[in-house]
């Protein structure tokens, strides 16, 4: 018999989720992706609040549609708080409405959050441990000083280095070429949380999501330098200006488009970021040279 209310607890990025479910983590089937962020965070940036119940009934966006990317999610906004419908569908079939797995339904602060799944099909697990857990970590990092980038992140020897660029630009060969490195620990192949310190620095983290789970990494290490990737015949690296720096990591950014006060956030941590960290552009050969290359200009 599953427990009446189980508790649950996630750290991811320093914000602690607890969740409270009526079923256990085994059968919401979030074991496997979440595991390494199962616990409480020593010193939480962010909290929420997360209640999961389970729908028989259709699923369908409640409210006004505000944003819609064209896949997987869109948002619409529901009196004061906001609801995310995930499918995971083609919105153009006639059959989109049965195949909506969950709403999610936040209020502005995204600390208060109710999670609605239908359990159907062969192998259903909880978007928890993908869209929908997404989403609340990338809106509550916004709100505790930080932003999520598409990116790929390391720790060197105690030193973060995080490799951000849009998807063929080299984040996951750049992974194989510094993870068998003495001292690097890798964090996550497409995901990096980075978090503006108050005293100036930044930290980053790794997130469960990515394209290899087996590197998401529940790590975090004090931020050194952000480099931009781009493809090239030659090894060049160049530091940015922070106004550069920032009109280029805004499109590698998964920013909170749906809400203009969450987006104002998004950018004044984003500016306060390349003020306060290096950020290059990487022109480069896909070839293993590039690490001490990278590390003789760093």
């Amino acid at each position: 018999m599953s427990p009446k209310n189980s508790s649950i607890y996630l750290s991811i990025a320093d914000i602690q989720i607890d969740l409270k479910s009526p079923l256990s983590s085994a059968e919401l089937r979030i074991d496997g992706l979440l595991e390494p962020f199962f616990g409480k965070s020593q010193n939480p940036a962010g909290r929420i609040l997360l209640e999961w119940e389970e729908s028989s009934e259709i699923l369908q966006g409640e409210g006004e549609l505000v944003y819609d990317p064209g896949v997987i999610w869109r948002m619409f906004k529901n009196g004061e708080a906001w609801c995310a419908e995930i499918s995971y569908a083609d919105r153009t079939a006639a059959c989109r409405k049965e195949e909506v797995r969950c709403l999610l339904f936040a209020d502005n602060s995204w600390d208060r959050v109710t999670l609605t799944e239908r359990r159907f099909g062969h192998g259903w697990h909880s978007l928890l441990a993908l869209g929908a857990g997404e989403l609340m970590v990338r809106s509550a990092m916004v709100l505790s000083d930080g932003i999520v980038l598409h990116a790929a992140g390391i720790d060197d020897n105690g030193h973060g280095i995080v490799f951000s660029g849009h998807s063929g630009a080299g984040k996951s060969t750049q992974l194989d070429f510094w993870i068998h490195e003495p001292g690097v620990i890798p964090m996550t192949d497409d995901r990096v949380a980075i978090r503006t310190l108050g005293k100036g620095g930044a930290v980053c983290y790794g997130t469960p999501w990515g394209g290899m789970p087996h590197i998401a990494s529940n790590h975090s290490v004090p931020l050194k330098a952000l480099i931009l990737l781009e493809q090239d015949v030659e090894n060049r690296m160049t530091l940015l200006s922070p106004e550069k720096a920032a009109a280029m990591l805004a499109c590698r950014a998964f920013l909170p488009y749906w809400d203009r006060s969450l987006m104002q956030r998004a950018f004044s941590n984003l500016d306060r970021l390349v003020k306060n960290t290096p950020v290059y552009l990487l022109r480069c050969r896909a070839e293993p040279s590039v690490v001490d290359f990278v590390r003789s200009v760093l």
